[in-house]
C-alpha cells in the first residue's frame, strides 16, 4: 500500500490519470470511477474529475454504448442479451442500454457472426454443421429460434438449388 501521509492526489493529476486511462479506448463513467478508486483516489477529487470529464465530453455513458454496441455489431456481434450484460458490466444503466440496443437486429447479428465461417462448416455432414452453428450462437447469447433461423438460412445459402 502506498504512503498517503498528507499528499492528496491532486484534480489535476487524477484529470491526467484519466486521460491516460482514456487513450487506448472510450470508457464509461462507472469503469472511470473504479479506476480512480484502485488508484486510491479521494472521493471529492474523483467527483470533481469525472464531473470535469463529462463537462469537456470525455466522458459520455450514451456515447460510449452506442460506441460500444456499433462496434460489437461490426466485429463480433452478440445477442442483445450478451450486449446487455456486457454494458452492465461496464456500469452503463439499463434505460442507456434499452436506448442503445433498440436499433439491433438478433437475426442480422446471427447471420453476421455466422457468415466469415458458414464456407468452413459446409464441408461438414449437416448434423455437425448444426451443431456447430447452434453451439456458435448460443454461445455468443442467442436463443433458439434466433439459431433455427440462421440455420435456416445457412442451408439455404449452400444449396445449390
Amino acid at each position: 500500500m502506498k504512503n498517503h501521509s498528507s499528499t492528496e492526489t491532486s484534480p489535476v493529476k487524477a484529470y491526467n490519470i484519466c486521460l491516460r486511462f482514456l487513450a487506448p479506448r472510450p470508457r464509461s463513467v462507472a469503469e472511470m470511477r473504479r479506476h480512480l478508486i484502485k488508484k486510491e483516489i479521494s472521493v471529492p477529487v474523483i467527483d470533481e474529475t469525472l464531473q470535469k470529464l463529462m463537462e469537456d465530453r470525455l466522458l459520455d455513458d450514451v456515447a460510449f454504448a452506442r460506441m460500444f454496441v456499433e462496434s460489437r455489431e461490426r466485429h463480433k456481434p452478440r445477442s442483445k442479451f450478451a450486449l446487455t450484460c456486457e454494458l452492465r458490466q461496464k456500469g452503463i444503466k439499463d434505460g442507456i442500454i434499452e436506448m442503445s440496443l433498440e436499433d439491433i437486429d438478433e437475426e442480422a447479428s446471427a447471420w453476421n457472426a455466422v457468415q466469415p465461417r458458414l464456407r468452413a462448416w459446409q464441408q461438414l455432414a449437416p448434423e455437425k454443421f448444426k451443431k456447430k452453428l447452434f453451439n456458435y450462437l448460443q454461445y455468443r447469447g442467442f436463443g433458439y429460434e434466433v439459431c433455427l433461423t440462421t440455420w435456416d438460412n445457412a442451408k439455404a445459402a449452400s444449396d445449390p438449388h
